[in-house]
């Protein structure tokens, strides 16, 4: 989104508080309005456009609903303040440098036989899952406050218009509303649960999780999850009967009728947990709505998949690798073949447990199974276990890691007793440690960070040097 857009000065507009803006260009435009670009960078106004008297008194009411509810914190552009009669509509902001999601799809589409290359220059695989990651935190943050987005769909996800980025954020959102008083229906092809495009069903939680499961599928891959051949080579009536739910997704597990062959394969993912969150939406979660994974779990999934990829150095793709793979001595990049980078130092999670004295106990140490692979050049923030209950907030930062050519920088960031420990020595971190290069493989046994205190349970990562 750029801050240099065309206004028109002739067509103004004043909400309640007095101030004026100027409508420029069109930013979208879907069923209930169109948003409007303004004379301010970050400013956008809604208009409502529905001309039924009764339909805007309502929406209007809904507008002054959501004005007074806690969204500070959410990635969210939600209305200000409502426009001054007789226009229908609000103020919202927006940072700028965003563009539609729906256009990297389409950029992907018109790419052609050059794809793959276009994949790989939007940002390939990291920066896809870094988006998913903030929307899919945006929604349980929404959920956990009793409320749902309503319609979901890659036109009001609004992303970095830079593909070195991933800041993502909801617009257009006149359908967030309490689960307990959602009255709505409203759904944007494709990307509706089957439930609602029936008319069987309103909006809730659990159909705005089908609606993510759906674009998750599709930045991914690029394929619609029930557009495979069945569906493509089929009658017009075969996509309407998909999308109501009456036939497979493409993956499904009891029913290949309609497999796709084309763009990119669930097997880019298939060192994660998200093809099991996909066939638990899109087969059990196809009539059973309640067996559709809820958005923490998915967020747990897009984040171990952040942590563990490894940017090839040949093609700049980045490659998933095995949570079962400790060196990277056989790993190959998905998309050139090449081998990853066998640089890279990996940091494994455990959770230790202190001996207990009047149990004669030797302490017990347990992997948690989650890994962070960190590259020279890069830097990484270790906190303290992933929190998988209501990802609300991030949990307090422990440990920063920078790797360099000069060696691994260990920072500590907050006032938790941080340890770095190798065979008997153990050393009390209070300022920034190094480990230089020209160290590394002269000792057989592992570090280990202890964050907290070593009597007492904690959380500690193991990594060679």
């Amino acid at each position: 989104m750029s801050a240099k857009k065309s206004v028109k000065p002739s067509r103004v507009v004043q909400d309640t508080k007095g101030s004026n803006y100027e409508l420029g260009n069109e930013l979208s435009r879907g069923g209930q309005g169109i948003v409007y670009f303004t004379q301010y960078p970050q400013v956008l106004i809604k208009g409502f456009t529905n001309k039924d008297p009764q339909v805007r008194e309502r929406w209007r009411q809904h507008i002054a609903w959501l004005v007074r509810q806690d969204l500070a914190g959410l990635k969210i552009a939600r209305p200000l303040v409502p426009l001054a009669e007789p226009r229908c509509g609000y103020v919202m902001e927006l940072m700028d440098g965003l563009e539609s999601l729906q256009n990297l799809l389409e950029s992907y589409v018109a790419a052609g036989e050059d794809a793959g290359k276009d994949y790989l220059q939007q940002g390939g695989l990291r920066r896809r899952v870094r988006i998913l990651c903030q929307l899919a935190r945006t929604l349980n943050q929404l959920h956990a406050r009793g409320m749902l987005y309503g319609d979901l769909s890659p036109s009001n996800i609004f992303v970095s218009d830079d593909p070195a980025y991933a800041e993502t954020w909801l617009i257009d959102c006149d359908n967030i509303s309490l689960e307990s008083y959602s009255g709505l229906s409203l759904h944007t092809a494709d990307y509706g649960a089957p439930e609602v495009v029936r008319g069987d069903a309103l909006l809730s939680s659990l159909t705005d999780v089908w609606s993510f499961a759906v674009i998750a599928y599709q930045l991914l891959t690029h394929n619609h999850p029930f557009k495979g051949e069945l569906v493509s080579d089929g009658d017009p009536e075969e996509e309407d009967a998909a999308l109501r739910g009456e036939r497979p997704w493409i993956c499904d597990a009891q029913d290949d009728a309609n497999e796709c062959f084309v763009n990119l394969p669930i097997q880019l993912l298939e060192h994660s947990g998200l093809p099991a969150l996909f066939a638990r939406c899109f087969e059990q979660g196809l009539e059973r709505p309640a067996e559709r994974p809820g958005m923490a779990e998915w967020l747990v999934a897009l984040t171990e998949i952040d942590e563990r990829m490894i940017e090839c150095e040949h093609c700049a793709g980045a490659t998933l690798v095995a949570q079962s793979l400790d060196s990277l001595d056989e790993a190959s990049c998905f998309f050139c073949d090449k081998p990853l980078d066998d640089t890279a130092v990996l940091f494994e999670e455990f959770i230790s447990l202190p001996k207990d004295a009047e149990d004669n106990d030797t302490g017990k140490a347990f992997a948690t199974g989650r890994k962070i692979w960190l590259q020279q050049g890069k830097s990484v923030e270790l906190k303290r276990l992933m929190p998988t209950f209501s990802y609300d907030r991030w949990p307090t930062d422990h440990i920063a890691i920078e790797y360099t050519e000069q060696g691994l920088s260990i920072t500590p960031l907050a006032d938790a007793s941080l340890h770095l420990a190798r065979g008997a020595t153990v050393k009390l971190l209070e300022r920034r440690q190094g480990l230089r290069a020209n160290l590394r493989g002269q000792h057989a046994e592992h570090y280990t960070l202890h964050v907290g205190e070593l009597a007492e349970p904690h959380v500690f990562w193991q990594f060679g040097w």
